[in-house]
């Protein structure tokens, strides 16, 4: 069994979950991100701080995320 969480997408560029542990990887991403903006605004952060902040836990993410796709991340038409 392979250890990859995530394929290359089929069209365009980056990946997609491939097995439970992908989308729970996706899952979480997305909840932490929510909870982030939630208290960002509770603490009414400026906007560009809202912004800035997923930008950084996106960016932090993404060499994870390429570490465990199964084929490299390339732009795809077809």
């Amino acid at each position: 069994m392979t250890d990859k969480w995530f394929k290359p997408k089929r069209y365009g560029y980056g990946a997609t979950p491939s097995n439970w542990k992908g989308w729970a990887f996706t899952g979480a991403f997305v909840a932490i991100a929510m909870l982030m903006v939630a208290a960002l605004i509770a603490l009414q952060a400026p906007g560009w701080l809202v912004v800035l902040a997923i930008l950084a836990l996106t960016a932090a993410i993404i060499p994870f995320t390429k570490a465990k796709t199964d084929g490299a991340w390339r732009w795809r038409w077809h």
